[in-house]
């Protein structure tokens, strides 16, 4: 009687076991059943519950004209052959590759998105394979875009500013041209995007990430784009009396770049056509344009800047621009203005000698910015460790740029200016006589803030020399 109770005590203690060990194989019987299920509906074409597929190579849901593009979500992006120009460069300049990837940073005053809509090809673009152009602006810029990019075809960096309600215009700013303009794919390519506003400005709605951006309808008619129907004095930055803090964008665009080469530019510039492969051309066919060895002179690449009339069209290249200038439909950039901000030397070379189709860019001129030069304000391309841009310069007051080619003066910076590629700013040349009074003002109070406050603290940080000034 011992031994049987002794047996029933030990198969009682295996019943539980026996009980998990059923379920358990339940539980993956089910999970079996439920994988064939799934992999059937994915080959049928799958996302049924949703009403239509998520993939890009599904037409949206139907709507009144169809004009709802409901689904914006980037595509799988599968990594380029590196070229061999690619993989010489990146030997060269010992350059790492990095991904865009979307953070929310705290950036001084200011909350930014950064990387919040991402260039499809300019996610994973090598740090050799191009050259990123970095620009800022609001959004009553974005008409200026689909220039930039149709001429430019490579990574772009936008920095907007975004305070209070003019982040809503600005979202739906990006679908529109993302979705709406001729340019729309390439633009869905190059450009990322990233907002930023004052952290006492903040906007009632923040969008998530890039996908709640994009995933957002959008209507494409003949109605003006979101970025037209607002005037500029209803925006939130007028209506709450701010300025423009373009050096903040300008360095938030500079520091969201992934490419070795950035070209730091004002949105309304516009690039003569095929300029990035002609610069890393330019590069790989002759390393002695850079300065890679620690003792020489560190160097940035100039383009010259120049300004047209209204109507005319955008020159393609140096002949066309050439032709405006005979016909005195074109000047240098500035000139009433500013006849010595943006005068290049060996200018009248430049003008005067022709260009052919095939010529090759190349180093036409380089001087420092001193004497002569000494005011100064070139568009360059760079390496992007040169100084970062002075965030109490506001747009409004002026010398935004004047302050960072002042430590570039002091550091001892090379300007090697190229030929045959230039900028030119959006068609309307402007006057001294449209200049705007409360500007000057701006202006006015912002020198004695420079004189007084910002050149003593360059002066420690950079160094002395009188040749240079702001």
């Amino acid at each position: 009687m011992a031994t049987i109770s002794f047996c029933n005590r030990r198969y009682f203690r295996l019943w539980p076991v026996l009980i998990l060990l059923s379920v358990a194989l339940l539980l993956v019987w089910k999970n079996l059943q439920q994988a064939e299920k799934l992999a059937k509906s994915s080959n049928s074409g799958g996302q049924k519950s949703l009403g239509f597929s998520l993939s890009n190579d599904t037409t949206p849901p139907s709507s009144p004209a169809n004009l709802y593009l409901h689904n914006d979500r980037q595509p799988k992006v599968i990594p380029r052959e590196e070229s061999p120009r690619t993989k010489e460069l990146q030997s060269l300049l010992k350059c790492r590759n990095r991904s865009l990837r979307f953070q929310r940073l705290q950036h001084g005053d200011f909350w930014l998105l950064q990387n919040l809509v991402v260039g499809r090809k300019s996610r994973e673009v090598g740090c050799a394979e191009s050259v990123t152009y970095t620009t800022n602006g609001d959004f009553t810029f974005f008409d200026n875009l689909e220039m930039v990019v149709s001429r430019w075809r490579a990574p772009v960096s936008f920095a907007i500013h975004t305070p209070g309600y003019d982040l809503n215009t600005t979202l739906d700013a990006i679908r529109y041209v993302r979705n709406c303009l001729p340019e729309s794919d390439s633009i869905k390519d190059w450009v990322s995007f990233h907002v930023y506003f004052p952290n006492r400005h903040m906007p009632d709605y923040v969008p998530y990430d890039e996908t709640e951006v994009l995933f957002y309808p959008h209507v494409c008619t003949t109605v003006s784009p979101p970025y037209t129907r607002i005037p500029p004095t209803e925006s939130y930055k007028s209506r709450a009396n701010l300025t423009y803090p373009i050096n903040v964008g300008r360095n938030i665009a500079r520091q969201a770049a992934n490419t070795h080469f950035i070209f730091a530019c004002d949105i309304e510039l516009y690039p003569s056509v095929g300029f990035v492969d002609q610069f890393l051309d330019m590069v790989a066919r002759n390393h002695s344009v850079l300065a890679l060895d620690p003792r020489q002179r560190r160097r940035v690449y100039p383009l010259p800047v120049f300004e047209i009339e209204t109507g005319v069209q955008v020159p393609v290249d140096k002949e066309e621009l050439l032709a405006l200038y005979r016909k005195q439909q074109a000047q240098v950039f500035h000139l009433k203005l500013c006849p010595t901000c943006h005068t290049i030397p060996g200018q009248e070379e430049w003008l005067n000698r022709t260009s052919k189709a095939d010529d090759q860019l190349h180093v036409f001129s380089q001087t420092l910015r001193k004497r002569k030069f000494r005011a100064w304000e070139p568009f360059y391309v760079s390496d992007n460790t040169e100084p970062l841009f002075d965030e109490r310069v506001t747009w409004e007051g002026q010398s935004n740029k004047r302050i960072q080619n002042y430590a570039m003066c002091l550091l001892d910076y090379e300007y090697h200016v190229l030929s045959p590629a230039f900028l030119v700013h959006s068609p309307g040349i402007k006057k001294s006589s449209e200049r705007d009074p409360t500007r000057l003002q701006y202006a006015k109070e912002m020198t004695k803030f420079i004189k007084a406050k910002i050149e003593p603290e360059y002066k420690v940080l950079f160094g002395t020399n009188s040749a240079c000034r702001t």
